[in-house]
């Protein structure tokens, strides 16, 4: 295949080679387990990435031999392979993969795949983070996942503005689990962290709408809805705090 490249101010046309596809390779290995990710690399066409396969091994057994791609998808076209590691994320002494994978595009979306070998033929679980991702972090001696709830963005201003509270995520039982309650102290830092952005884009007399959304969730998932509300009814339009609140009670932070 060869691209055809144009002079805006004068036609004349020459051929340029496009770049021969690659193979990618990524690889995890938790003692016995080792992981492999394979796909094809397509540097000037679209998509650039197909043929996403991974092939799991126990030993010498072969557990997982597929290609990747999403849940009710007919094929990975147009995934992006991200990071692969193992990881105990449901604390039952035996490792889990955990596959990043990005759908492209300017806002979404980062997906986590994860296969869970406690079962036979192993699991495979998927979570779609929108657009925050997830990365693991050890809370508490465990491993979660941080995140953020992408639900927030655009929903009252443009996605630059646009806050997005904190979400964290534990796995057990085949599923992925919301216990960011569970964690007050990340919530409330959290919580400071908009209000200071808000502080700061008020000065400037920007949009704080996103910011003042993200602040007052946070602290309604610490149980002070009441208290955030009557903040909100002094610094923010009535009609955007009714909004607001019945996007929150929808949403299950009133609870």
């Amino acid at each position: 295949m060869r691209l055809l490249v144009c002079g805006v101010l004068a036609a004349v046309c020459f051929a340029v080679p496009a770049a021969a596809a690659g193979i990618g390779h990524s690889s995890a290995t938790a003692g016995a387990w080792h992981a492999d990710l394979t796909w094809a690399e397509h540097p000037n066409s679209f998509p650039r990435y197909t043929k996403l396969h991974l092939t799991v091994r126990d030993g010498g057994r072969v557990v997982v031999d597929r290609p990747v791609r999403l849940r009710g998808q007919l094929n990975g076209i147009g995934l992006q392979p991200g990071g692969l590691a193992f990881r105990d994320l449901d604390g039952d002494g035996s490792d889990d993969l955990l596959l990043d994978l990005f759908t492209g595009g300017a806002h979404c979306c980062f997906v986590e795949q994860l296969i869970d070998f406690s079962t036979t033929p192993p699991r495979t679980v998927e979570k779609d983070f929108g657009d925050p991702g997830a990365r693991v972090a050890r809370l508490g001696g465990r491993l979660v996942l941080l995140s953020a709830d992408d639900t927030f963005a655009y929903r009252f201003t443009a996605y630059v503005a646009s806050g997005l509270p904190i979400q964290i995520w534990t796995y057990h039982g085949g599923r992925f689990h919301d216990v960011t309650r569970a964690y007050p102290a990340r919530i409330a830092r959290d919580a400071r962290s908009w209000w200071s952005a808000y502080v700061q884009e008020r000065r400037r007399h920007g949009d704080v709408r996103g910011l003042l959304a993200a602040w007052a969730a946070d602290r309604a998932l610490l149980g002070q809805a009441a208290v955030a509300r009557t903040t909100l009814a002094r610094i923010a339009p009535a009609a955007y705090v009714r909004e607001l609140w019945r996007f929150l009670a929808n949403r299950g932070y009133l609870r």
